[in-house]
């Protein structure tokens, strides 16, 4: 299960993640679209193709047969390139 939170990794509390099951990540972009901090993805600005996401959190839980409604599954990949760089679904 992926979270996205609503800051930079740079205005994280450290003692906050500590705090935290699961594992801080930042660097993830986005392609074809944009992050906005409050509503969350939106359509890209005009000739940006990738957008930064803010600091998530990655979390292991059990896999449910019923399909959450206010979920998206997104896929992750190590590169631009898409053939074998396929991580997991977010």
């Amino acid at each position: 299960m992926t979270e996205v939170q609503k800051k930079w990794y740079w205005e994280a509390d450290l003692n906050e993640l500590r705090k935290t099951d699961g594992a801080y990540v930042f660097g993830f972009q986005v392609e074809g679209a944009r992050w906005d901090m409050n509503s969350g993805v939106e359509e890209s600005a005009p000739k940006v193709s990738f957008s930064i996401v803010p600091v998530v959190v990655c979390k292991a839980t059990v896999i449910s047969d019923k399909k959450d409604k206010q979920s998206y599954e997104c896929p992750v990949y190590k590169t631009v390139d898409r053939m074998n760089t396929y991580v997991f679904m977010a």
